[in-house]
């Protein structure tokens, strides 16, 4: 599975239910970010369950659901805001992080790549950011599951397209890729993985116990 560029609505309803990981929100609200049409389909998502909430009478509800609901109320994903002009990271992402890119501790990765973990998560969900030289290849890879990758400034392209900035690229372990770094910038992304990354090259593999992905 490969799905470029968007999110899927069924990722947006999660999102606005309040069903999702912490990482996997993060991610969609920064997406939203960049597109009027998300930020639109995610409203119209908010609206559609706080009428059905509305609708029911809470006798009628079962204790559990209820208790739920309310604690998805208390912990609500991201707001959803425009980039900021003058930063590489939109609004949610740049809250989450404190900063922007310039005040991260970048770690090695590979020859001009470099990362950060921000987040681990139920499931072995993680979340990093990935900044690679322009035109420089990425190692050939596949995945223990999910991969969502968020581009934030620069472009690279697979064999499934161009992704540029606001794009969103989508695979499973069924996908390996090597995504090729547009020559003239960096390319600085936001990741969501889960469990390791399966390099296919040996050396990677060497590395990989090192660079905790």
């Amino acid at each position: 599975m490969n799905t470029a560029h968007t999110i899927q609505d069924e990722w947006l309803l999660s999102y606005a239910a309040g069903a999702l990981s912490p990482g996997r929100s993060l991610i969609v609200a920064s997406h939203a970010a960049y597109h009027d049409d998300v930020q639109e389909k995610v409203a119209d998502a908010e609206a559609i369950g706080g009428a059905m909430l509305e609708s029911m009478d809470t006798a009628d509800l079962d204790q559990r659901v209820l208790e739920r609901l309310l604690g998805q109320l208390d912990d609500a994903p991201p707001e959803i805001a425009t980039p900021r002009s003058t930063d590489v990271f939109p609004e949610p992402l740049a809250e989450f992080v404190g900063g922007d890119v310039d005040s991260l501790k970048w770690r090695f990765m590979g020859p001009g790549i470099s990362h950060v973990r921000l987040w681990n998560g139920p499931h072995d969900e993680r979340l990093w950011l990935l900044r690679a030289r322009g035109g420089i290849e990425v190692p050939e890879h596949g995945h223990n599951g999910e991969e969502w990758t968020l581009v934030l400034k620069g472009a690279f392209n697979t064999s499934f397209g161009r992704f540029g900035v606001g794009d969103l690229d989508l695979a499973d372990e069924t996908v390996e890729h090597q995504p090729i770094i547009e020559s003239g910038e960096d390319c600085i992304c936001l990741a969501l993985t889960h469990g390791p990354i399966r390099f296919k090259s040996f050396a990677a593999r060497i590395a990989q116990p090192f660079i905790g992905l």
